[in-house]
């Protein structure tokens, strides 16, 4: 059985569940015998070498103009503040857990990506709203549309002083690198009001990608996970959207059928990872709690999807802790077909895990014989 090693190869080693055992026949039609890890090795924290350890959640990569980026979730800025969303850049692929902040204010508080606009400012600043917060979270990531400029949904949240959270809906930013700045700097531009809104699927906040001319949008009702398209050039645009309804792509978004069920978070991308016949990878966390990285694979992105479990994560702040936000960064080791990084949440006061993910290799057999 292969082994779950701990960042310095020292400490308990936690098993992982063999993709082989507990599962019907129809998984054996993925590639041949199934795709088996051969280990997985935390690396530990995501983190700037010279900068203080900030907690932080979420840890969603993209690239942007050719650099890699990681967005965040809130992010305990020590007593500089609380930041609701951030971003670092990573200067160098081969290095996933090195990255830098690219804005940060002289009492080291990460400026966010996102900002508040005047209406929501007055809204904080109105009688019975003190102690409230809003914060601003980009599950689905950034998807670049031209060189240098790109769309993220981010989810709206109203936060009480007691920590109840209330969603209002998804909105749209365009995120832009800022190409007089050698350093990376992004800036944002939201547009205004919301996208999706309470009561249905919030498109893009789970997933979205670039595919040929159309940028491809997953979104949650609950757990159960929905898909829409739109072409790149209309992102802003609501009605130039389009809803799979387990058929074909519909113009009516209260006819669309969810595609994935009991998902809390992940990502979909593209990968040769398992042969030209599964083309569409899956990776992320369900809604029960269980710590547990999910992988999926599919012919189609609209899929039927496979997906089974991988292995248990496990916090190093908070090793029992509820581990969340599961996601792939195929940047990493981009020409290897046997390597995935993956990360998922270790909470407060934790961070972003970063893991390498090794498969075994289907090594095809010969044979001498002459007949």
């Amino acid at each position: 059985m292969a082994i779950f090693h701990s960042p310095k190869r020292s400490g308990p080693q936690l098993p992982i569940i063999p993709i082989q055992q507990g599962f019907d026949s129809a998984y054996s039609k993925w590639i041949p015998d199934g795709p088996e890890i051969e280990n997985v090795m935390m690396l530990g924290y995501v983190d700037a070498p010279s900068h203080p350890f900030y907690s932080r959640d979420i840890g969603r990569s993209f690239t942007l103009d050719g650099r890699i980026y990681y967005l965040y979730g809130d992010t305990f800025c020590n007593d500089a503040g609380l930041s609701s969303n951030t971003y670092q850049v990573v200067p160098d692929p081969s290095k996933p857990r090195d990255a830098y902040y690219l804005s940060c204010d002289r009492n080291g508080f990460v400026l966010p990506l996102i900002n508040l606009n005047r209406e929501e400012v007055r809204f904080l600043n109105t009688f019975g709203n003190e102690g409230k917060r809003i914060a601003f979270w980009c599950f689905g990531g950034v998807v670049e549309t031209t060189p240098g400029i790109g769309w993220t949904w981010y989810q709206k949240h109203v936060i009480s002083p007691g920590g109840t959270t209330a969603l209002v809906g998804v909105g749209i930013a365009r995120i832009c690198h800022d190409k007089h700045k050698y350093s990376g700097d992004l800036s944002s531009a939201r547009m205004p009001g919301l996208m999706f809104c309470l009561g249905e699927p919030l498109f893009g906040s789970f997933s979205a990608l670039l595919e040929g001319e159309m940028v491809y949008l997953w979104g949650q009702i609950d757990a159960d996970v929905f898909l829409a398209r739109v072409p790149k050039a209309n992102c802003q645009q609501r009605h130039m959207y389009q809803y799979w309804n387990g058929r074909d792509y519909v113009l009516r978004i209260d006819q669309a059928a969810p595609v994935l069920q009991d998902f809390q978070q992940g990502q979909i991308f593209k990968s040769d990872m398992f042969g030209p016949e599964l083309p569409w990878l899956f990776i992320g966390v369900t809604k029960w709690a269980d710590s547990m990285v999910m992988l999926g694979v599919a012919s189609r992105l609209e899929g039927p999807w496979d997906v089974r479990p991988l292995f248990q994560a496990r916090g190093i702040r908070q090793p029992n802790a509820y581990q969340y936000c599961m996601y792939a960064h195929p940047w990493f080791a981009a020409q290897s077909k046997d390597t995935l990084l993956v990360s998922w949440c270790d909470p407060w006061p934790g961070g972003v895990i970063a893991a390498e993910v090794r498969f075994k290799t289907c090594k095809s057999e010969t044979s001498n014989d002459v007949t």
